[in-house]
């Protein structure tokens, strides 16, 4: 028996692509440390990586924390990606036709779909337990 994350194959690799998109970016984004160094960035940067390696890594493994760490991963995108564009926003700002605003979109439905069909396991029963009894 395969063991399944998702309800659907096509939910599976789209999670496998955009995991792979997060992690390129920040590994990318490494080399933007060294432009003008700040601590926050280097944190968020480095916090990033992490969380975006282990979210690739344990989707291609199909382990049971890969979709908390695609969430998470997700999450820190979304988070980093919408922070300027609510700013520039509320001064003022066109920002509906920017890529990044395009991007940050696309990680919201993608955070979405994965969650809506994710395949939900439920370890508190246990079938030996119910051996002989009659469920309706």
């Amino acid at each position: 028996m395969k063991k399944k994350i998702f309800k659907y194959k096509l939910v599976y690799y789209l999670a496998i692509i955009t995991s792979l998109l997060l992690f390129i970016i920040s590994a990318f984004l490494v080399l933007d440390i060294f432009n003008d160094f700040s601590l926050f960035k280097t944190l968020i940067i480095g916090i990033s990586l992490v969380i975006n390696s282990f979210a690739f890594v344990n989707l291609v493994e199909k382990y049971d924390k890969a979709i908390l760490f695609l969430n998470l991963s997700l999450f820190l995108s979304i988070v980093i990606l919408g922070y300027p564009l609510l700013l520039g926003f509320l001064n003022g700002y066109y920002v509906t036709g920017h890529f990044t605003f395009k991007f940050l979109i696309a990680l919201i439905l993608s955070l979405l779909i994965v969650n809506m069909f994710k395949v939900k396991r439920y370890k508190g029963v246990n079938e030996i337990e119910n051996i002989g009894k009659r469920e309706d």
